[in-house]
């Protein structure tokens, strides 16, 4: 896989030595004149909407997840500020958003999304923030088990990804579960391997996984 190293936008010229900082790590650091977090859930989202996680970015940008959490399995909605307005919003029927991460791709922001799903299911979005085309999702993952979780495995500043299955063999209560690693490409996930199932839960693997996923 050849190593890819992000394109400034022309405007970095123009930020102090802090907050080019903050804009090259691609971490919940605003630069200066960032709005404040908002407090009230978009039209999309009912007035229960919670909100599960609010990340500041640069550019004055900001990526908010908000879920229903009035019923089992609500649905969640992804809104995109700029300037402390929404600039676009993207509706997850029947997905209960977990956490986000996100880091440059290009000049714009490439986010991983986790969420929930269904009786015990689980999954992730990859979505690109660009100012003229709003939220641009570009790949998903699921399980039909609970567990995923945000990692940061090939060290290029944007979220990769650990998914957990299951054998389903000889049903799902009784079967052992197994970890998939995934490193974010382009926009996408794609599968490295696949660990050991085990009997027992474990953690999110630290380190990507190369076995074969045949057996599982």
């Amino acid at each position: 896989m050849k190593m890819r190293f992000p394109r400034l936008h022309s405007a970095l010229a123009g930020l102090g030595a802090t907050a080019l900082a903050a804009a090259l790590s691609g971490t919940a650091t605003p630069v200066a004149g960032a709005a404040e977090k908002t407090t009230s859930p978009p039209p999309e989202c009912s007035a229960d909407c919670e909100r599960v996680f609010d990340l500041e970015l640069p550019y004055d940008a900001r990526l908010v997840g908000w879920r229903d959490g009035t019923v089992p399995g609500g649905d969640s909605v992804l809104t995109y500020r700029l300037g402390g307005k929404e600039h676009d919003t993207l509706d997850l029927p029947g997905r209960r958003v977990l956490d986000a991460d996100c880091g440059w791709e290009g000049d714009a922001q490439r986010c991983a999304v986790t969420y929930d799903t269904g009786v015990h299911g689980a999954g992730a979005l990859s979505v690109t923030l660009l100012a003229d085309r709003g939220i641009v999702r570009t790949d998903e993952v699921r399980a039909a088990t609970p567990g995923v979780e945000l990692r940061h495995y090939d060290g290029n500043g944007r979220a990769d990804l650990a998914l957990r299955q299951s054998t389903y063999d000889p049903n799902y209560a009784e079967a052992p579960q197994y970890w998939e690693t995934y490193l974010e490409f382009e926009g996408e996930f794609v599968r490295t391997g696949c660990a050991v199932p085990e009997s027992e839960s474990s953690p999110a693997p630290e380190e990507l996984v190369y076995d074969t996923c045949v057996r599982h």
